[in-house]
This record gives C-alpha cells, sequence and structure tokens, in this order.
C-alpha cells in the first residue's frame, strides 16, 4: 500500500494516479476485481488526506465508487470496500452532484 502515509497519499496524487483510478473503474465497470481495488485505493487516498479527498470528488471519484457498487451489488468485497471509501470521502462533498449523493447513501444501505 503505497498510500500508507500523507507524504506517499500526496505524490501518488501528484502523479495523476487518482485519475488513473477512477479512469480504470469506469472503463472497466463489469469487473468486480477492478472495482474492488480501485475502491481500496481511493479510500487509502482519501483516508487521512483532504486535498485528495477534493481531487477524487472532482475527478468523479464518488461516481465511480457508487457506480462499482451498483454493478456489483451482490459481490461484498466491493460493496465492502465501496463503503469504505464512501465513509472518507462523505467529509467532502461539495463537489459532488446531490443525485450522486443520494445514490452514495443509497448504495451504502443496500450493502
Amino acid at each position: 500500500n503505497l498510500a500508507g502515509n500523507e507524504e506517499n497519499e500526496a505524490a501518488v496524487a501528484r502523479a495523476g494516479g487518482i485519475e488513473v483510478v477512477v479512469a480504470g473503474m469506469v472503463a472497466h465497470r463489469s469487473i468486480s476485481g477492478v472495482q474492488q481495488s480501485g475502491c481500496a485505493a481511493l479510500g487509502n487516498l482519501a483516508s487521512n488526506n483532504d486535498a485528495n479527498r477534493t481531487a477524487i470528488a472532482k475527478a468523479g471519484g464518488v461516481e465511480a465508487v457508487v457506480a462499482g457498487m451498483e454493478a456489483h451489488r451482490v459481490i461484498a468485497e466491493v460493496q465492502q470496500w465501496g463503503s469504505w471509501a464512501l465513509g472518507f470521502l462523505a467529509s467532502n462533498v461539495e463537489h459532488v452532484p446531490a443525485s450522486v449523493r443520494a445514490r452514495g447513501i443509497e448504495a451504502v444501505v443496500a450493502a
């Protein structure tokens, strides 16, 4: 886990890692392993870093997590890591459309 500390979290973000993870999740929405790993990566990047939370929201990361959870409702690991990521991302929602926030709440409740 390269995002295990704040310095590495910031370095991953500066290198474009957030956008790469989100793009991978969008491009491979039907693959549960990609969704699970993407949710875990975004959660790790958001866990201790407010700037990353904002960057993830602006990059469409909340939407990607929610869509992954919706696409894989019966895959426990996607639900687990998606809920975990959304827990960190929920503290910074001003860049997330209201419709995505509502879907995120529904996805966590359904998990």
